[in-house]
């Protein structure tokens, strides 16, 4: 159990040094938002899915604040930091030079242990606050997920004793259990995602994100889509923009973690929409051939291993009909890629070390456009991408 003076103790210490680097941002909220709509004139946002007390909300907004300033303002001076590091030993930032030999000085320096630690500590308090007190609202939560499945037991399939790939094991984004190990990894991951969005970019308490990715996803040629699959779904949130985009149209979501597909069965219950959600592997699908018109997926392919990603574009390609498209969004990889700076390459090799992106490096270091190319599909990589950050491939399975 979380020890309360040691969150608080850690507030305290993270809101002083937002207070030192002039981080006014850290005390931007999700709970000041609505109040601020309130006195533009503009509606307020409405949450369907709550933490259970206020004491939680408010931890929570703390946490998404913090994380704001940290991937903002503070990752900015700590860049600042790290080219002037570099500056000392004559390297140039943005030369594509070895990052390991440099780690030991990097890490060392003071203000850049400082910018790890106490995103680390956010991280785990942050992670380590749901985990406590969603586990104390355990019987509630699955009272809720067991009564969506009395009501559309239909809509829904667990597998509890499928064979669970080593990759589906790994605590990514230092999440205790996983997606799998963890009976509340839905809710947990959930609510996880609205801090991390809200952090990046302003809000996604409504899926509003989300909606844009399912807005991008290209047409087929002949404008058929009579069904449409979301693979590795999580939480549900494109399967339910598919759906919203597509109202006649079937659409399934399938997702290794049963945990994932009961969270994305229930909330999809709550919220009036009507998808298929499945615990399978996307590299094993157990759909026809030919079966689905258009297939999307997000952020999959950096949270598994290169085996499986050749494995799932291949499965993808089986069951996607000929015209078909293929939309995954993931990491910009090839020519895509960011610039390979001594900052881009740190960062993202502290969010493997530290945050347990176990895969990132090795799906960032291939190119996922090449990968989809020699699958079969025709690739078209001109597309502006779905949402900022994001990769942009539109693959068509030839007629």
């Amino acid at each position: 159990m979380m020890d309360r003076r040691t969150l608080f103790a850690g507030a305290a210490y993270s809101s002083t040094l937002a207070w030192l680097f002039g981080g006014s941002r850290a005390v931007a909220s999700a709970s000041g938002k609505p109040a601020a709509d309130a006195k533009a004139g503009k509606a307020p946002i409405e949450f369907d899915e709550m933490l259970p007390n206020a004491d939680a909300a408010g931890q929570m907004d703390f946490h998404a604040g913090f994380l704001a300033w940290s991937i903002n303002d503070f990752e900015k001076q700590s860049t600042k930091r790290l080219n002037a590091i570099l500056a000392d030993k004559g390297i140039d930032p943005n030369a594509d030079v070895d990052l390991i030999p440099l780690l030991d000085d990097i890490r060392s320096d003071p203000l850049m242990a400082l910018r790890m630690r106490t995103w680390l500590s956010n991280q785990e308090l942050m992670l380590g606050g749901l985990e406590e007190t969603l586990g104390r609202e355990s019987e509630k939560y699955f009272g809720e997920m067991e009564a969506a499945e009395a009501k559309y037991p239909n809509r829904i399939e667990l597998n509890p004793d499928m064979h669970m790939p080593a990759y589906a094991k790994h605590e990514i984004h230092l999440q205790k259990g996983g997606y799998v190990g963890n009976p509340l990894a839905g809710y947990v991951n959930y609510h996880y995602g609205n801090i991390l969005y809200e952090a990046l970019f302003g809000s996604n308490i409504q899926d509003e994100r989300i909606a844009l990715m399912a807005a991008s996803v290209p047409l087929p040629d002949d404008g058929k889509v009579e069904r449409a699959l979301d693979m590795g779904c999580g939480t549900g949130r494109l399967a339910y923009g598919l759906k919203n985009r597509f109202p006649a149209a079937k659409v399934s979501g399938i997702d290794i973690a049963g945990p994932m597909v009961r969270f994305s069965h229930k909330r999809a219950v709550d919220l009036g929409i009507d998808c298929f959600f499945a615990q399978r592997a996307a590299e094993a699908t157990g759909f026809p051939d030919n079966h689905f018109d258009v297939i999307a997926s997000n952020i999959l392919h950096h949270e598994v291993n290169a085996a499986a990603t050749d494995e799932i574009v291949a499965e993808a390609f089986r069951i996607l009909r000929p015209g078909g498209i293929f939309y995954p969004i993931d990491h910009p990889t090839g020519k895509q890629a960011p610039k390979k700076t001594v900052s881009n390459k740190f960062w993202a090799f502290n969010d493997r070390a530290i945050n347990n992106e176990v895969w990132r490096a090795d799906f960032e270091s291939r190119d996922f456009a090449e990968i989809i190319r020699k699958a079969g599909f025709v690739v078209d990589e001109s597309l502006p991408p779905a949402v900022w950050g994001t990769g942009s491939i539109k693959a068509v399975k030839p007629a």
